[in-house]
């Protein structure tokens, strides 16, 4: 009777350690598309589009701790339409010209600083300027650039927000 009960016992054993793989493999199938998901929806964002009129709000880099806060209306702006862009001070344009945006995974590399996989992946390159990378980012209605190296007091940041009213004419 002993021999019985340790067979029987055996195979009850293997068949829970079979169920339990089931059970186990089944979740992983259903688990690994939901992942792979979620890193593709978050990979493919992107920085967005400057297109549009943007307010300056906050500026901070170089060797000034913390950042300049500027408070809405106060004039300083950068448009975008098309291929063209206005940048404003006190409301007068003080620079216009052309600009494309292109795809760059070095802004590590370039401000010195990690951000997160797939943020501030395009820059915009400004037709008349230096060679200094100006990386940006849309998020909602705010546009933040950075530029320079963080590392050797060169870095600089500026964010903005949407508004209405002044274009790129």
């Amino acid at each position: 009777m002993q021999i019985w009960c340790n067979g029987a016992l055996a195979i009850i054993v293997r068949i829970q350690k079979l169920s339990m793989r089931c059970s186990i493999f089944c979740l992983v199938l259903f688990i690994l598309p939901l992942v792979n998901w979620s890193c593709k929806k978050n990979a493919n964002q992107g920085s967005g589009s400057v297109a549009g009129t943007w307010e300056l709000r906050a500026i901070s880099g170089g060797m000034s701790p913390g950042s300049i806060q500027y408070a809405a209306g106060n004039g300083n702006i950068v448009a975008f339409a098309g291929t063209s862009y206005k940048i404003y001070k006190g409301g007068q344009v003080i620079k216009s010209g052309q600009f494309s945006v292109v795809q760059d995974d070095s802004v590590e590399t370039s401000v010195c600083l990690v951000f997160p996989k797939g943020e501030y992946t395009s820059r915009v390159v400004y037709a008349d300027s230096s060679t200094t990378k100006i990386f940006y980012q849309v998020k909602g209605d705010k546009l933040t650039f950075y530029s320079g190296c963080y590392a050797y007091d060169a870095g600089h940041s500026e964010v903005y927000q949407r508004v209405e009213g002044t274009s790129v004419q």
